[in-house]
């Protein structure tokens, strides 16, 4: 079968920019079931552009493409969700995490024709990635207590033991996998679910429902390098679980005999750690409403976040509304939240400049023990 025109293109794209976060409004929907008004297309997705490329920098890309017009889709950079889909925000864990800023330029997709169906089903399918042990949320976590192949057009079905034994964290890093295997463009091959009731074991239960080799080269690399438990062990989880259900103390952890999973921290190269940084940073800022609400964002190709702060009318004109202390502390506080990711933990540290004439806060990310440059200051830890 000959490959879509887009598959090669999109590789490129990654490769050059990153991996963009894209909202299948159709999966969210039957996945969530939403109230939703308006109609929709057989192809409506929203897409986010990577850290460093503003959404009319990709729709530029996209169209691009010497066969676009082939592909019979609109895409329209707008400001947020449109009005219909903004309750995809409060039920889709995954659509809350990217698309939740109402003042973000992203990308509106639709096409109700076949080639605009199958182009967005090439697209997706470049975007695909491959299991990543760094990233999996909570792996180490997690032993495998069973795995049945796919039968007769049935689903494979993967069991994960929640070593911790505990209803209520599973049911939280359950939702953390759901958003990781979405981030990973996975979502409709590999649902990720866990027993209904608290007396059956406290387990994860991944389901390949597409066979596509994707989901499952994700699953046997998952496989891979987890261990395996006993039935003995199983039943011993299950009535560690129901212990901490009936009486809500710390796990007594009299499970702990399984083999310990080895996360090795992943490391990033020194451009890529401080683009990382900034990224996750800006991303910070913005759900906290940095200074009120202040437009947050990225320029110089990803390396740096701006904020305009107006002169204000009650100064005479004469200053902005920045304030140094306030500010840089609202700045201090989302890089504590970015150090709680393990790959950007370190190696770091965040810098800023504030030009008075033009009213203009910059942040960067230097490599730990690098000199600031003359004229910018340390963000203090």
């Amino acid at each position: 079968m000959e490959q879509h025109p887009l598959a090669s293109y999109t590789a490129k794209f990654i490769q050059e920019h990153g991996v963009p976060q894209v909202l299948d409004v159709e999966h969210s929907i039957i996945v969530h079931k939403p109230t939703l008004t308006g109609s929709d297309s057989p192809a409506s997705y929203y897409i986010r552009p990577p850290a460093g490329m503003s959404a009319e920098e990709f729709v530029l890309w996209f169209e691009s493409i010497p066969s676009f017009r082939d592909f019979r889709l609109t895409l329209v950079p707008i400001s947020g969700m449109d009005t219909f889909h903004q309750p995809l925000i409060s039920v889709d864990d995954f659509a809350k995490k990217y698309f939740h800023d109402n003042h973000a330029r992203i990308v509106r997709v639709v096409g109700k024709l076949t080639p605009a169906v199958e182009a967005m089903v090439a697209f997706i399918n470049a975007l695909k990635q491959p299991f990543d042990p760094k990233l999996f949320p909570h792996l180490e976590d997690f032993a495998i207590s069973g795995h049945k192949k796919s039968e007769h057009g049935g689903a494979t079905e993967l069991k994960l033991l929640y070593k911790p034994s505990d209803h209520n964290q599973l049911m939280k890093v359950e939702r953390l996998i759901s958003v990781h295997l979405d981030e990973c463009n996975l979502g409709k091959e590999i649902g990720a679910s866990r027993h209904s009731t608290r007396d059956q074991p406290p387990e994860l239960i991944l389901a390949l429902t597409n066979s596509t080799s994707a989901g499952q080269k994700f699953l046997e690399a998952l496989i891979a390098c987890l261990p395996k438990v006993s039935r003995e062990e199983v039943k011993l989880a299950t009535e560690v679980a129901q212990r901490v259900h009936l009486h809500p103390v710390a796990p007594t952890h009299e499970h702990a005999g399984f083999t310990k999973v080895e996360i090795p921290v992943r490391i990033l190269p020194p451009n890529e750690l401080k683009k990382n940084v900034i990224a996750v940073l800006a991303e910070f800022m913005k759900a906290s409403r940095f200074a009120d609400g202040k437009e947050v964002n990225i320029v110089q190709a990803g390396t740096t976040i701006e904020v305009l702060f107006p002169r204000s009318i009650s100064k005479l004109w004469l200053a902005t509304t920045f304030s140094e202390e306030k500010q840089i502390k609202e700045v201090s506080k989302s890089c504590v939240g970015v150090r709680t990711d393990p790959v950007l933990r370190a190696g770091w540290t965040a810098v800023y400049n504030f030009d008075s004439g033009s009213g203009k806060l910059h942040i960067r990310a230097l490599e730990d023990g690098a000199e600031p440059i003359t004229g910018w200051k340390v963000v203090p830890r």
